[in-house]
């Protein structure tokens, strides 16, 4: 009983000791003109380390996703399998409307949606990463992670402004979204050879059909033309449907990701 007791009390401190290091901000945006919402997970070590700066990690459409990322990038790091982050959730009232670049008008979809990527992306530079960054001690190293539509946004992020984030998460990212215009402008952008090194995870589940074609065009493209400092990983999930490709893939990429960051001195 007495043992049961101690293990009792010591799961209570774990769990206060993690709620503590969770804070919610309100952030009015200027450029959304609307009242957005962040939540933030501290690093364990934040607080009793005062001199350590960490990498930030922002993950897409808040919530379990935050969740899975921060859990998981814990358990890592205590085995010496990732770095600590400070973990930003980042929350939209219209998904469609901000992770979507263009405006769909292909009738197999959601036909006028869409095309306020960039202006999420104004929101993310110009508001929201400078506000983290005062508040909080960040290193200048930041990582990004979406699902889905919130994928097609990374990829977005990776070709449109690849100095943003030092490395992007794309968990089956909806590439075939209204004309290709994002797939095609980011095989673009490879082909152009630039080179800003940086990471980038990219998977795919049993999706078939066009969204399956056009991701395997563009990943194929991406491996055969990048620039030598660009760290690329793959993975093809052939027993996992779409809603769990980012489960599926999250151990692959953290573990990717800490091997790049540890190259580059992070």
């Amino acid at each position: 009983m007495k043992a049961i007791l101690l293990l009792l009390l010591s799961v209570l401190s774990v769990e206060v000791g993690a709620e503590d290091t969770q804070l919610t901000h309100g952030i009015f945006s200027e450029i959304l003109n609307e009242k957005t919402k962040v939540t933030v997970k501290l690093p364990l070590s934040y607080k009793a380390n005062k001199n350590k700066t960490y990498p930030v990690f922002y993950v897409l459409d808040d919530g379990i996703n935050t969740e899975l990322v921060d859990s998981m990038n814990r358990r890592l790091h205590s085995s010496n399998g990732a770095n600590e982050h400070i973990v930003i959730g980042v929350n939209t009232t219209d998904r469609l409307r901000d992770f979507a670049p263009s405006v769909n008008m292909d009738p197999r979809g959601p036909v006028g949606e869409g095309g306020g990527a960039d202006k999420f992306l104004d929101y993310i530079e110009t508001e929201l990463m400078p506000y983290i960054n005062k508040t909080y001690r960040t290193n200048n190293h930041n990582v990004v992670a979406g699902h889905s539509i919130a994928g097609l946004f990374v990829v977005h992020a990776f070709h449109s402004r690849p100095n943003l984030f030092q490395a992007h998460l794309a968990f089956s990212p909806a590439v075939w979204w209204g004309a290709r215009e994002t797939a095609t402008a980011a095989q673009q952008y490879v082909i152009k050879g630039v080179s800003v090194g940086s990471f980038l995870y990219c998977n795919i589940g049993t999706e078939g059909g066009e969204m399956r074609a056009v991701y395997d065009n563009l990943t194929q493209t991406i491996l055969r033309n990048r620039s030598s400092d660009l760290i690329l990983y793959l993975d093809v999930f052939d027993n996992e449907n779409h809603d769990f490709t980012m489960v599926a893939g999250l151990y692959n990429a953290l573990k990717g990701l800490y091997k790049y960051q540890q190259e580059k001195g992070i």
